[in-house]
């Protein structure tokens, strides 16, 4: 399970870093994948305003405007 997150991640901050935006990467990556639990929740944190995009697993990938992360 770890594996196939790992891989969303690292196939979200790929497609970001070759200048892919949040609405577009939500479309062809995080919207259809099964392991996506639900749409986008905004929230904010210490360096401003963020995206969660929470998983089947609990874990929430975090969209801060430059990359993703794994909460």
């Amino acid at each position: 399970m770890t594996d196939i997150v790992a891989r969303l991640l690292d196939a979200c901050n790929a497609e970001k870093n070759q200048g892919a935006d949040f609405p577009t990467i939500w479309k062809t990556i995080l919207k259809a994948h099964p392991y996506v639990a639900g749409s986008p929740i905004q929230d904010s944190g210490e360096d401003g305003p963020i995206l969660r995009i929470p998983l089947i697993t609990g874990q929430f990938l975090v969209f801060l405007g430059s990359n993703f992360s794994l909460l």
